[in-house]
């Protein structure tokens, strides 16, 4: 018999610093006739005072940015092929109200320091923003080649949602004053990389991820366009460089010892580096 209707089911997680640095409640809207739609929404913040980040760079925020992950609902009969498009799809977002961050101590615009709000909507359009995490290439793939840790909608939602809004209009709404109102700064392609990179690092004190992630930005530079044009602002030549010298050295490993050695030895890097991941994740949970 289909089902006409489901109730949804929600649970309560507390998220570690590791991961996301705020508790979410997610909803998933259970199966439907044929037709299968998720809604997931990411509560406000439960802590009071304001969130604070001490890096490269310093980050201040009120509470953590209130967001509705779009639906998907078929309406017709999906095949394993579209859904598995689908699975590997970008899961993309809007917000429920404006988010502002106050940054401090950003030497490479200066115009950023100040206060930072990202809108619900555009002045251009009536429809609310759609924001896809960061526009990491392959986002499937580099989250699994790095144990989940970049995942769109993982640490990186903070400075992804900065991110997105520069790459989708160039500029970013900025107030340099406790009154002072907001206006559109236009923001260069490679700054706007280097602000993700850093509040990656700051907001969740891994500087080491925020390299990796901004590296992976980088090489989108080539494909991903940025306020609807490509090939703008610095070259990544340096980052493809050393993109094709880690390739090198992945060939001369690949001569020396072969295929099937080089595979089992990444293959209980990675495992371990999973088991240690898993452990540390059950031990800050029963620590909080």
């Amino acid at each position: 018999a289909s089902l006409q209707s489901a109730t949804c089911l929600c649970f309560y997680s507390q998220a570690t610093e590791l991961q996301l640095p705020y508790r979410v409640l997610p909803c998933y809207s259970i199966l439907r006739m044929r037709h299968l739609s998720y809604r997931f929404e990411f509560s406000a913040p439960l802590r009071l005072e304001a969130e604070k980040y001490s890096g490269s760079i310093k980050v201040k925020f009120d509470g953590m940015p209130s967001i509705k992950l779009e639906s998907y609902q078929p309406d017709h009969k999906v095949g394993l092929w579209e859904r598995l498009a689908i699975a590997t799809r970008r899961r993309r977002f809007t917000l429920e109200r404006d988010w502002i961050l106050e940054l401090k101590g950003i030497g490479y615009k200066s115009g950023l320091n100040g206060r930072v709000r990202i809108p619900i909507r555009h002045s251009s359009s009536e429809e609310p923003i759609i924001f896809d995490g960061a526009s990491i290439p392959l986002p499937w793939l580099v989250g699994l080649l790095t144990i989940g840790i970049l995942r769109p909608l993982g640490i990186t939602l903070v400075a992804s949602i900065v991110h997105d809004y520069a790459y989708k209009y160039g500029t970013l709404q900025v107030a340099t004053g406790d009154n002072a109102p907001f206006e559109e700064l236009p923001l260069e392609r490679h700054k706007a990389d280097k602000l993700f990179r850093d509040i990656v690092g700051t907001v969740n004190r891994l500087p080491p991820v925020g390299y990796i992630a901004w590296l992976a930005i980088r090489i989108g530079w080539l494909w991903v366009p940025y306020n609807n044009r490509r090939f703008t602002g610095k070259k990544p030549i340096a980052e493809y460089v050393f993109v094709l010298f880690v390739g090198f050295i992945f060939y001369l490993l690949l001569s020396n010892f072969g295929l099937n050695t080089l595979l089992m030895v990444l293959l209980a890097i990675y495992l371990s580096a999973y088991v240690i991941s898993l452990v540390l994740q059950h031990y800050l949970i029963r620590k909080s």
